[in-house]
């Protein structure tokens, strides 16, 4: 393959990441309206919490394809493609374990676990995830040269800037699962994964050259 092609075909994958994964909560919530009448209770609280709606296909679907994006990712060193890995399997694992919710079965996901136990596992996933997914724009999209450009030091703010939502979030989602602050009935958990996702799609976007202000 031409490597101009290779690398225009590269990009165009990282938009495509970048735009899912900031579509990824609205279309959850908004095609899950269209099944009121048989989603769960409570099927709105969080992204995960869609597994058991009508909009299902958006959570499990985007999954995969992250998965898929990063197993095939082509890597700079040893410490993307360690970064990769985890997002990666992180991935696939939100899906194979379920998250808990209201009036679920007593056993979910592919292995069939107790949904205590999956909940378990699918919350260490999706921490790690969004971890890396932090780690991966603060340290490792901002490695520059000896002398960067002034397009590579503001990319490298904004960089920066979504890596620390994503961290900050992080910490706000550990702490709102332990106090109810808000009411139940509130989605903050989708809210925090909403805003730590459109951080993420937006730290590709700039890094897959969809800027030409911010180009070299």
């Amino acid at each position: 393959m031409n490597k101009d092609v290779e690398i225009k075909s590269m990009l165009y994958q990282k938009r495509i990441l970048g735009t899912l994964c900031i579509l990824l909560a609205p279309l959850c919530l908004l095609f899950g309206l269209f099944g009121l009448d048989t989603n769960l209770p409570y099927w709105y609280k969080s992204i995960s919490a869609t597994f058991y709606a009508n909009s299902n296909m958006f959570m499990i679907g985007l999954l995969f394809s992250v998965s898929v994006f990063f197993f095939s990712y082509i890597c700079y060193d040893w410490r993307d493609r360690v970064v990769t890995l985890i997002e990666a399997v992180c991935s696939i694992g939100i899906v194979i374990f379920p998250c808990a919710s209201e009036d679920i079965p007593a056993r979910v996901g592919l292995f069939q676990l107790p949904f205590e136990l999956s909940n378990i596992f699918h919350c260490i996933f999706a921490a790690l995830l969004f971890l890396a997914f932090g780690f991966q724009i603060t340290f490792l999209f901002t490695i520059s040269g000896d002398n960067p450009s002034d397009n590579k030091i503001k990319r490298n703010r904004i960089y920066r800037i979504c890596g620390i939502v994503i961290f900050v979030f992080c910490i706000v989602q550990f702490v709102s699962a332990i106090v109810n602050i808000l009411p139940y009935s509130v989605p903050t958990t989708w809210i925090n994964e909403f805003i730590m996702l459109t951080a993420f799609g937006i730290a590709y976007l700039v890094k897959s050259q969809s800027f030409k202000s911010l180009n070299d």
